[in-house]
């Protein structure tokens, strides 16, 4: 038995010699160059608290792969929800969990986005308001001058949550009462 392995190891040591296999090193720098060159920036809009009274809608900068639709993936980053480095930020996200993206359609002057029932659950007033403008600044931050239409489950709404959060068709801008503590500087992941 000892023989045996001796005699494979001494195949594989010639094999291995004889055949020009090359040893790769790891480069961390030219991994992130490269992913750099393949993504592009986005704004995504979260909420931000340092204490209760303290509420604001704040801009958070991810990086998104370049080849993607630009409002399909900057949608899933915003309902994936702030990173754990932003979470110790104190930003956070109203949108619920598990909301998720049906579809969207694009003509040249509107956006139409359906969003899984998961966004109408739950919430208060204050949720319900923060939530719509999450959605509605980081898809105005993309396409400014585009109307927006939201529907949920492939039906037009009229309303989110029990609180009963009045929505127009297109989306309009609503007052936000967090407006007087609002931050306008970015924050970079």
């Amino acid at each position: 038995m000892g023989k045996l392995i001796s005699i494979f190891f001494l195949c594989f040591t010639f094999v291995c010699t004889s055949c020009n296999i090359q040893t790769s090193i790891h480069d961390p720098s030219l991994e992130e160059e490269v992913s750099l060159k393949e993504t592009v920036t986005t704004k995504i809009c979260f909420t931000r608290s340092k204490d209760p009274k303290d509420l604001a809608l704040v801009n958070v900068q991810r990086r998104v792969p370049k080849g993607e639709n630009i409002i399909d993936a900057t949608l899933r980053e915003l309902f994936l929800g702030p990173t754990k480095r932003e979470m110790l930020q104190g930003i956070m996200t109203e949108i619920p969990v598990g909301t998720r993206l049906i579809k969207i359609e694009e003509s040249e002057d509107a956006i139409l986005v359906d969003l899984s029932s998961q966004y109408l659950v739950g919430g208060g007033a204050a949720s319900v308001q923060l939530r719509y403008l999450q959605l509605y600044r980081t898809l105005k931050s993309l396409v400014p001058k585009k109307k927006l239409y939201l529907h949920v489950d492939g039906k037009n709404i009229k309303a989110i949550a029990g609180e009963g959060l009045e929505v127009t068709q297109p989306l309009s801008a609503i007052d936000d009462y967090t407006k007087t503590h609002e931050k306008s500087d970015d924050l970079q992941p």
